[in-house]
């Protein structure tokens, strides 16, 4: 269990670990995506009242319209009101989704639309949500739509970001205020993902019922790598669990074992990078807490020895035998004096 409230680096690594493996035996991305929103809705609590903190994890990912499912195919269509869409026209597809109410842990039923499609940079840039997380993932509209091949191979192992959205309640970018927001009093919005090999974007997205701060969500940037590595073996194989009476199913039959271990060593050598960059921050944040500490132990011991000097000082005045010295309050009682107020 994890209470996001309080995340460490300790947790950040257990959670890392366990999501790494969830890619492993499993059949489509689909069912590995399931598996991630259930454990991140399972297993982030209250440390106090085991209460679920997230009220819905949904994990997104764009798919080009022509290796649809008929279902999906049919959700995209329902939005382009006749329009005909190409088939490398990229949507913004619901993969897996769970959360508070029965309907949500499918995402069949998880909401109205499971495939939207983006048809344009115009119409991508009027979606407030879709490109907010585009920018906050560092990439533009144009770029995300049309990535160039050359282009791509520099971006993707680079792309790894946050979507954080501290406060929910009347922000622009979260447009379901009043189905999931207000009703589910959701206090802020955290999403984590980046561009996996086949040239896809893929995004976690929790709806917290606890406020948390920008330090806090930064953290999740290391969970993106290992979504990541969990949807990269599936990527290569078959996206959607079908059904038997699916009219669309596309497959890749031509997946390559030698390229599936590549992509394996790539993603390793991204996790290492990533894991000494946590270590060299955790380091200097280390050396700056050293540091501080001695600044103020020098401090100490600086008005420890000017209190010091002070006190000898005024012993020293007061010492003196042949002077009268004594120290009056208001109502003329004596606090103390000395040798020589004594004699007198």
């Amino acid at each position: 269990m994890y209470d996001i409230t309080l995340f460490t680096p300790q947790d950040m690594a257990k959670c890392s670990l366990v999501l790494r493996h969830l890619g492993r035996n499993t059949a489509s991305m689909e069912a590995s995506s399931q598996k991630i929103v259930n454990y991140i809705y399972r297993h982030f609590c209250d440390s106090q009242t085991g209460e679920n903190t997230c009220a819905l994890v949904r994990l997104f990912k764009t798919h080009p319209y022509g290796e649809l499912e008929d279902s999906l195919q049919q959700s995209a269509r329902r939005l382009m009101k006749g329009n005909s869409p190409t088939a490398d026209m990229k949507c913004w597809t619901l993969l897996a989704a769970a959360g508070t109410q029965p309907q949500w842990n499918s995402r069949h039923t998880a909401a109205e639309h499971t495939a939207i499609p983006l048809v344009s940079t115009k119409l991508v840039a009027q979606m407030p949500a879709i490109s907010e997380i585009i920018r906050q993932f560092g990439l533009d509209i144009p770029t995300f739509l049309g990535i160039e091949r050359e282009r791509f191979l520099q971006l993707e192992p680079a792309v790894l970001n946050i979507f954080h959205v501290s406060e929910a309640k009347g922000s622009p970018f979260i447009s379901e205020q009043n189905s999931l927001i207000i009703p589910y009093q959701v206090k802020s919005v955290l999403g984590f993902g980046g561009l996996l090999p086949s040239g896809s974007l893929f995004a976690v997205v929790m709806l917290l019922k606890v406020k948390i701060p920008p330090s806090t969500a930064e953290m999740f940037k290391d969970l993106a790598l290992s979504v990541k590595t969990a949807l990269s073996i599936p990527d290569k194989q078959s996206v959607f669990d079908y059904s038997e009476n699916s009219k669309n199913c596309v497959t890749n039959n031509d997946f390559a074992e030698t390229q599936l271990l590549e992509d394996q060593v790539a993603n390793l050598i991204q996790m290492l990078d990533f894991s000494e960059q946590e270590m060299l921050r955790q380091a200097s944040r280390f050396q700056q807490t050293i540091d501080n500490l001695q600044r103020e132990l020098v401090e100490y011991k600086n008005k420890e020895q000017a209190l010091k000097a002070s006190h000898n000082s005024f012993t020293g005045i007061l010492n003196i035998p042949k002077e009268a010295i004594a120290s009056l309050e208001e109502n003329q009682g004596s606090q103390h004096f000395n040798q020589g107020e004594e004699q007198i």
